[in-house]
């Protein structure tokens, strides 16, 4: 029996409401505000929690029952807690509840800012929860779209920075092309193989063809994520989105926004593991991220920017472990181990080095690490406690014993390791690994000496020597600046030095647990070193070269991202681009307008009739010799159209123009359609009078040098006889329909006096059919053709030669007895 969804579609969606409920507190209410809304993210835990209690996790791909919302495009309402999803909605919801008291501490009394910031907060919160539990494929892109949407207006938080809109735009630009990319794929999945949701996905992925239709939709799947992930080349939006407020950097780069594109991933790799393009795309793509974005990380000197693309690298850390996730090791089992522990020791390092950076600026005013030479000695409170922490929270980006990260780094060399077993090549990702580890010690060092005052340290031109307080909007609630980091860095810690702790927390929800070394969970501290292998040894490299880079002279200065002008030059190009293409297509013309329809259209018909040779042959019942009258009424009616282009006299044009129209006149009148040819003859009569009157009040005919008048004449000509054959082989394959196939002439006769099922009993109730076809099965069709025809009385009354020349008669004078 499966599941209710009930219980996760309110955790879903419980941060949303949180955020609007304190959005709508009256008055000023700087400490309820950051309450309500941290309640979102504390009740999803709560609900998830019972969920799990009531049905356990999924471990077999089953998923919660659904509630039907779209069923004909494949779009309900369902649920998959299993691990992966799981382990991403505790860490969403968890680290969510710490930004948000954290945002309290940030805006300090600033009442206004907080009630806008913390439904925008829920907003996104609420989307990244769907984003990780959905089970729908469509229903995870229309949470992806709102996590765009949501995480523009994060990054687009100050109205007045036209640059934090200009960041905006990049990120939503990048994720949203990225999110059509997604869409592309999941239709081009489920349109070939008939699977919508994750769970019948991942359970028939041993039946999927790996080639054509199913490799494509991972290209484009994949995409998505790379786009969503900062995968190089598409990370620049990244670093960009340092303008938002630094809960929102802190929130987007450790639990959220990047997440999802590695969730995505994850998600992806028991489906596409197997194809032959999973493991070179996407460990390529993942270990050149991850080197760029260490290399880069190492060149900057603001802490927001140093971490931004530490982020970078380690997004394409966690991407290059998915992919070689596709590759086998010798016992036949996937190349990687215990991979949702390596994305929360990111987690649990990065949330904590964000919010230090930005409660640095708070209170020291103070965020580039030049500007943090020797700040040790010359703070007190608050300021040491948040560099306390920093140095911790340093410590674990750089891979030190005793810490989750430490564990983690042996992880991804033992995977590496493995992996090349069979694919040599993969070696050189334990190459780019080892470079990245050895830049984020470097960074390490280079943070604790100059943070010390040390000669090693990155010293400002000018050394600072007052001491530093707190700024002017800080309260008594500052400690919310640095305690929210401090116990998710102090999670580092307990899981590196109490491996049992964190073992019990994380293994039920760890999928992927191969290795023998690590079959029964995380080792002691001291396991590594009295079992060494060469995980510890590329440990150990990494280490001794990235402390040498952080104490010599190279690579200090600040370098500037060279990807950082494709965003610019592609934004000029689009508007340029656009600029041009309007002013070519959108010319005013009608001329041209037309032109471009009918070309279309003549495309179009000339496709199908590539597709389908048999269109250009004529009916077998056709007789072109059947009716004289008709004939020489079809060639009254061809003839005036093509004599339309040649004449140039506005008075012979209408001419001609009616001569055709009651020549179609006769038409109907020759096969028996008597409704449509007082329509069609009335039509004529006012259009004929109306051109007349008009021609009256326009100006003297143009006699510049006119068009061409044999493309047009060519043109008119195709397009007539293309629709007139369609018309004819429509015709035809009306006659030769099955007696019994309903047409919708049988359902007026059928209903203009009775009802039936069909119309639920309902009837014209009237005998003669045309009066119920006009004044009930089209009555709004007919409303609308008596209001054409009055309006157009009313043109042509108003245009009479009575009515204007009253019009312009003078108006007499109006005298009274107290004179004009």
């Amino acid at each position: 029996m499966m599941a209710s969804p009930t219980l996760v579609l309110l955790a879903v969606g419980a941060p949303v409401l949180a955020g609007l409920a304190s959005m709508v507190l009256p008055g000023r209410r700087t400490l309820a505000r950051p309450l309500v809304a941290a309640a979102g993210p504390v009740l999803a835990l709560v609900l998830l929690a019972v969920h799990l209690q009531r049905h356990g996790l999924s471990t077999d791909g089953t998923p919660t029952d659904s509630l039907a919302w779209v069923p004909s495009l494949h779009l309900d309402v369902s649920f998959l807690v299993d691990g992966l999803g799981t382990f991403f909605a505790l860490l969403i919801a968890g680290v969510g509840v710490l930004v948000v008291l954290y945002s309290r501490a940030f805006f300090g009394p600033d009442d206004t800012a907080l009630a806008r910031f913390l439904p925008t907060l829920g907003f996104f919160t609420t989307a990244m929860l769907g984003i990780v539990l959905a089970d729908h494929l469509l229903l995870t892109v229309l949470f992806w779209e709102m996590t765009s949407i949501s995480s523009f207006l994060l990054i687009g938080w100050d109205r007045d920075d036209p640059e934090a809109g200009r960041r905006a735009l990049q990120a939503f630009a990048t994720t949203g092309l990225g999110g059509l990319s997604l869409l592309g794929g999941v239709l081009l999945l489920g349109g070939t193989t008939d699977l919508w949701r994750w769970s019948e996905v991942i359970g028939g992925a041993a039946t999927l063809d790996p080639s054509g239709a199913v490799a494509a939709s991972f290209v484009m799947m994949f995409a998505g994520a790379a786009a969503k992930s900062a995968q190089w080349p598409l990370h620049d939006w990244l670093p960009g989105a340092m303008r938002a407020p630094t809960p929102v950097s802190a929130y987007l780069h450790s639990a959220t926004m990047v997440k999802a594109g590695v969730f995505l991933v994850g998600r992806m790799l028991p489906v596409f593991g197997v194809l032959a393009a999973w493991v070179p795309l996407v460990t390529a793509i993942g270990a050149t991220t991850m080197i760029l974005g260490a290399v880069l990380a190492l060149r900057q000197h603001d802490l927001k920017r140093i971490f931004a693309y530490t982020t970078v690298s380690q997004l394409g850390l966690l991407v290059a472990a998915y992919g070689m996730g596709g590759a086998t090791t010798g016992h036949g089992d996937p190349a990687i181990d215990w991979d949702l522990t390596q994305i929360a020791n990111h987690a649990l390092y990065k949330a904590p080095l964000f919010l230090v950076a930005g409660a640095l600026g708070v209170l020291a005013g103070a965020r580039r690490i030049p500007d943090l030479f020797g700040l040790w000695h010359r703070s007190r409170g608050g300021i040491r406690a948040s560099l306390v922490v920093l140095l911790l929270a340093g410590y674990a980006l750089a891979g030190g014993p005793g810490t989750i990260s430490f564990v983690a780094k042996e992880l991804f060399f033992d995977s590496v390791r493995h992996a090349a077993d069979g694919r040599p090549a993969l070696a050189l990702v334990g190459a780019a690994g080892v470079v990245a580890a050895a830049c984020n010690v470097a960074i390490f060092v280079r943070l604790a000496t100059t943070i010390f005052g040390r000669g090693p340290g990155l010293q400002p031109d000018r050394a600072p020597s007052a001491p530093v307080s707190g700024g002017p909007t800080t309260d008594h609630w500052s400690i919310l600046l640095w305690v929210p980091a401090a116990l998710l860095v102090a999670l580092q810690y307990v899981g590196g030095l109490l491996p049992p702790v964190w073992n019990a927390a994380a293994r039920p929800l760890e999928v992927n647990r191969h290795a023998e070394a690590f079959a029964d969970g995380l080792p002691w501290p001291w396991e590594p070193f009295l079992h060494p292998g060469l995980p510890l040894l590329l440990s150990a490299m990494a280490i001794v070269g990235g402390t040498a880079l952080g104490l010599s002279p190279r690579l200090r200065g600040e370098r500037a991202d060279p990807h950082g002008s494709l965003w610019p030059a592609t934004y000029r190009g689009i508007l340029r681009g656009g600029h041009r293409a309007f002013h070519t297509v959108q010319t005013g013309h009608l001329r041209l307008y037309l032109t471009v329809v009918f070309g279309a259209l003549l495309l179009g018909i000339g496709w199908a009739a590539w597709v389908d040779p048999d269109m250009l042959r004529p009916p077998d019942s056709m007789s072109p010799l059947e009716s004289p009258t008709g004939l020489l009424l079809g060639a009254v009616v061809c003839s005036t159209a093509i004599a339309l282009p040649l004449v140039e006299e506005r008075v012979v044009r209408v001419l001609v123009l009616g001569a055709s129209g009651f020549a179609v006149v006769g038409l109907y009148i020759l096969y028996q359609a008597p409704d449509l040819a007082l329509t069609q003859l009335m039509f004529e009569i006012i259009s004929v009078i109306l051109f007349l009157l008009v021609l009256r009040l326009l100006p003297p005919l143009d006699r510049r040098p006119r068009v061409r008048v044999l493309p047009r004449l060519a043109l008119a000509s195709v397009v007539g006889l293309s629709i007139g054959w369609m018309t004819l082989l429509a015709g035809h394959a009306a006659e030769q329909r099955a007696d019994d196939t309903p047409t919708l002439g049988t359902f007026f006769e059928d209903h203009s006096l009775e009802g039936s099922v069909i119309t639920n009993g309902r009837s014209g109730e009237g005998r003669n059919i045309v009066n119920v076809i006009l004044v009930d099965f089209r009555g709004f069709d007919t409303l609308g053709e008596i209001t054409v025809l009055a309006t157009a009385a009313l043109g042509v009354w108003s245009m009479l030669p009575s009515r204007r020349w009253r019009r312009d008669d003078p108006v007499p004078a109006v005298t009274t007895e107290d004179g004009p």
